[in-house]
């Protein structure tokens, strides 16, 4: 067994999962600036949710397969964030476990259910990337002919957040399979 988990390969996890929960300092909108943790809401149906059903859903019309989508995929998805942040909390706490147990039985247990959280952050990474191009297609649909500037449309459209947890969702989903609780020679 090697010894890297116990040193840098922990603290850099830890620090990984710091920096990608401070996206909920991204601001949501910059004119007026109001930052994400205050549109977000763990249990209730959030604004942050609200406003990615409706880009998805404009999204969804342009691809003409709006009225295919059930139902429960909408209802599904306001509980990315949940997992998103869910998995962060999950890899510190576990990060900090394996720190002081050093234990092959729990690293191999954790190896497995990071491989299953990877499909997660790569659900979350689609939703992410569906918003953001929800966001462009709801620009484009219908605003472009309007000739309202697209930058003022940005600032206020809630696509910096989308943008941060989509990346960071993406390097979490890349750090889940490629066994974030460490490797065994």
């Amino acid at each position: 067994m090697t010894k890297d988990y116990e040193g840098k390969l922990g603290i850099g996890q830890i620090i990984f999962c710091i920096i990608a929960a401070a996206t909920l300092l991204i601001p949501f909108t910059i004119d007026p600036m109001e930052f994400s943790f205050n549109h977000i809401m763990p249990i209730a149906e959030s604004d942050i949710n609200v406003w990615q059903n409706a880009y998805i859903s404009i999204l969804f019309d342009i691809a003409g397969i709006a009225d295919k989508i059930p139902q429960i995929i909408y209802d599904i998805i306001p509980y990315g964030f949940v997992a998103f942040y869910g998995i962060l909390a999950f890899n510190i706490v576990f990060a900090l476990l394996m720190m002081i147990i050093r234990n092959e039985v729990m690293r191999a247990i954790l190896r497995a259910i990071s491989v299953l959280l990877g499909f997660v952050m790569l659900a979350v990474n689609l939703v992410m990337l569906a918003s953001v191009a929800g966001v462009f297609a709801n620009y484009f649909k219908n605003l472009a002919g309007s000739g309202a500037p697209i930058f003022d449309y940005l600032k206020n459209s809630g696509v910096i957040y989308f943008l941060g947890v989509m990346v960071f969702s993406l390097i979490g989903m890349v750090k889940q399979f490629s066994s974030f609780f460490g490797k065994t020679c």
